[in-house]
């Protein structure tokens, strides 16, 4: 398995949480918009007025769209981070090597301590 097919996965359901929750977010918006245009009325139980209820399913869709959001923009940033630091451990390994190769060279010997 190759290092960038690794994390597909996770890099996939990360992005379907993301989309779950503008969903999720959407879903709460047009409901409110539903409750509150139709002409007859959404019937609301309890005789509360359709305001409330419009207000209700609007923040029900923020609080419950929002941390669906962060989770999946979280664990973007975690696999983004992972695929940066791997990339600066190979830079100070090839750095390492080319340092290592220059104090043992052949023809000059080794590096006297000053």
């Amino acid at each position: 398995m190759t290092r960038t097919k690794r994390y597909r996965f996770t890099l996939f359901w990360a992005s379907v949480l993301v989309g779950l929750g503008v969903g999720v977010m959407a879903l709460g918006v047009a409901a409110a918009g539903v409750i509150l245009l139709l002409p007859g009325g959404v019937p609301v139980p309890y005789g509360r007025p359709p305001v409330l209820a419009a207000a209700v399913a609007l923040v029900a869709g923020l609080v419950v769209g929002a941390p669906l959001i962060m989770i999946g923009q979280l664990v973007q940033v975690f696999l983004d981070q992972r695929r940066l630091l791997a990339s600066i451990q190979r830079s100070l390994r090839r750095w390492e090597d080319e340092r290592e190769s220059e104090r043992d060279h052949p023809m000059r010997g080794p590096v006297r301590p000053s």
